[in-house]
């Protein structure tokens, strides 16, 4: 008896528990769902859905199809390529959209909600090939709705007021308006020219290298910054279409081109820049036809000069590779080992445990020189610039061999004339330079219990 009570108690307690399930937790929730699909303006589930968007005003209409690759065109009132972003933000937004509240159960008297002559309809046609249609009309007396119908539906109902203003949209806004379009990783080879220079800067492995005015490293974070600023470069406006001559605005003999050559196949990307209008210029991209607006703070962050693109490190290691540093002056070396533990001790002009820190900071202070100009390229008349009796040399070595030699010569203004041992080139350099290897041995010693005493 104990056994069969037990199993009925078990079975009440399982019916009790599919009860609960069912009618107090699933059902509400498929309910709730049921609700929001009820209230769900527009029937696709995923923005990929969508193959065409149409917005028709009282005075234009704007048409967008999508690209095999998922990218979107404008096909009307003219042919170019969209803006994806601001396009897709307009799918997200229809996919989303709810009715708030149904306001009229039949269509009959549209002009009383300004849906005779619709503020904006918008038309999808789904991959699928089914269509949709919304049409949008006044706002409510408080502006916080608009009121809105669906083309195959009597009612009429609202929605929230901000998606009007999400739809209400000029061809700028939903073409293409990259000055330059080009994948910045693919990026090989890149030409400035103005009018009377020409910089070419050309991918070496992960490295840049100059090619003209002259062979030499070029700075790679700065060639980065040069092709993200054009990158993300848009027009400020579209002017001419179909222009029959580039000569109108200057775009015949450009005060300024950059080239790109992109991709395995070094595909040509080409920008010109023309005559100015007020503060902006005149810009026309080679693979398209429009010419349109450059804004001024791009031409002047454009306008490179061989100076701006080059690598302007003064001297090339590796500061964990550096194991001995001198510090050779006049009256005096002092010598820097780093021993096995990888701790730094003074061998010379006394033997003493060295400031890990200090001489880490040196190292680093001579690694971050960068040149604020290039004197020559050549070595010449040493003496000129006080080269041929520097007031500080630094040395450094890995290993066995010395890897970089510092010379540090005259200053002047501000400034100081540096050469080192892996370049002919003679650099000017801050003269902070002098202050930080002006070193004596207590600067550098740690102090220890028998060396306070």
């Amino acid at each position: 008896m104990r056994f069969k009570t037990t199993a009925v108690l078990a079975a009440i307690l399982v019916a009790l528990g599919l009860y609960v399930w069912f009618y107090e937790v699933r059902r509400p929730a498929e309910q709730e769902r049921q609700k929001e699909a009820e209230q769900k303006v527009f029937l696709f589930s995923s923005k990929e859905e969508v193959g065409k968007l149409a917005l028709i005003y009282p005075e234009k209409k704007i048409v967008c199809g999508k690209k095999p690759d998922g990218d979107w065109r404008l096909i009307y009132p003219i042919e170019t390529e969209g803006d994806k972003n601001a396009i897709d933000r307009i799918i997200s937004n229809l996919e989303g959209a709810k009715a708030e509240q149904v306001v009229a159960d039949s269509a009959a008297n549209l002009s009383e909600f300004g849906l005779l002559y619709p503020n904006v309809g918008v038309y999808l046609d789904l991959k699928e090939g089914t269509t949709d249609t919304l049409l949008l009309g006044d706002k409510s007396p408080t502006g916080d709705f608009v009121f809105a119908r669906k083309i195959c539906h009597p009612q009429v109902f609202t929605l929230p007021s901000w998606l009007l203003s999400s739809l209400e949209k000029t061809i700028y806004d939903l073409r293409d308006k990259r000055i330059l379009a080009f994948d910045k990783a693919e990026v090989r080879k890149l030409e400035i020219a103005q009018r009377r220079q020409r910089i070419v800067c050309t991918q070496v492995g992960s490295q840049w290298q100059m090619e003209k005015p002259l062979e030499t490293k070029a700075d790679k974070n700065e060639i980065d910054r040069f092709l993200s600023r054009l990158k993300n470069a848009k027009a400020k406006e579209f002017v001419d279409e179909e222009p029959k001559s580039l000569r109108k605005y200057g775009l015949h003999k450009p005060r300024m081109e950059v080239t790109l050559w992109v991709g395995e196949d070094k595909a040509r990307k080409l920008l010109r820049i023309g005559n100015k209008k007020d503060e902006d210029y005149y810009a026309w991209d080679e693979s398209r036809s429009p010419v349109f607006l450059a804004g001024a703070d791009l031409m002047k962050e454009l306008q490179k000069t061989p100076f701006d693109l080059r690598d302007k490190t003064v001297a090339e290691f590796e500061v964990d590779d550096i194991n001995k540093l001198e510090l050779i002056y006049p009256d005096t070396t002092i010598i820097c080992i780093k021993d096995s533990s990888g701790s730094w001790q003074l061998s010379q002009p006394v033997e003493m445990k060295a400031k890990d820190w200090k001489i880490s900071g040196i190292l680093g202070d001579i690694k971050g020189l960068k040149a604020q100009r290039f004197v020559t390229e050549k070595t010449r008349k040493l003496f000129k610039y006080e080269l041929d009796r520097p007031q500080i040399i630094a040395r450094l070595w890995k290993e066995e061999a010395v890897v970089e030699e510092l010379l540090v010569g005259k200053k002047k203004d501000g400034s100081v004339y540096v050469k080192t041992k892996q370049s002919s080139t003679i650099f000017v350099v801050k003269d902070d330079i002098v202050k930080d290897l002006s070193l004596k041995v207590e600067d550098m010693v740690e102090e220890t219990a028998e060396s306070i005493k």
